[in-house]
C-alpha cells in the first residue's frame, strides 16, 4: 500500500511541477508555498486538521499528510522521520489567511481544541491556536478598518 501511495505522490508531484514549470519565468523561480508541522501522533493530528480545514488531504501516507491550502500544501509529518530534532511547538509559525475566523473557532471547538478569542487590531483580526502537539498556528483576516 505504501508503494502505491508513493507512486501516486510521485505522479501528482510530477504533474504539478510540470504545469508550474511551464508557467514560471527565469525571474519567478519560487513556484509554491507550503508549511509542515511535525507530530508524534499522526491519527490525532490528521483528525484535528481535517476538522479545522474542513477538507480531505490531497496526499495521505503513513508519515506524511498534506492538505491543499491556497494552492500550497499544509502538511503533517512524522517528527521521528522528518524532524527528529524538532521540539514540539517551537518551529516556524504557519500564518494563513481566512475569510471567517468565527467559523474557524467553531471548527477548533469541534476538533476538541482550546478556543481562543479573536484579536482585533486596526486592519487585521488574528486567531492564534495551538494544535494537539502544541504547534502554534495563526489565522488572519483583513478588515476594512
Amino acid at each position: 500500500m505504501k508503494t502505491v501511495c508513493a507512486l501516486a505522490l510521485s505522479a501528482y508531484l510530477a504533474g504539478s511541477i510540470g504545469v508550474q514549470a511551464q508557467n514560471a519565468t527565469s525571474q519567478d523561480a519560487i513556484l509554491a508555498m507550503g508549511a509542515y508541522v511535525p507530530t508524534d501522533d499522526m491519527p490525532s493530528s490528521e483528525q484535528f486538521y481535517r476538522t479545522l480545514f474542513d477538507r480531505q488531504p490531497v496526499i495521505q501516507l503513513d508519515d506524511f499528510i498534506a492538505f491543499d491550502i491556497a494552492e500550497g500544501w499544509f502538511a503533517i509529518v512524522s517528527r521521528e522521520r522528518y524532524a527528529p530534532d524538532a521540539v514540539p511547538g517551537t518551529g516556524a509559525v504557519p500564518y494563513l489567511q481566512s475569510g471567517n475566523l468565527v467559523t474557524l473557532q467553531a471548527r477548533i471547538a469541534q476538533a476538541g481544541g482550546t478556543v481562543p478569542e479573536i484579536i482585533e487590531e486596526p486592519g487585521i483580526h488574528l486567531l492564534k491556536i495551538s494544535d494537539p502537539n502544541g504547534q502554534s498556528i495563526e489565522f488572519f483576516m483583513l478588515t476594512s478598518r
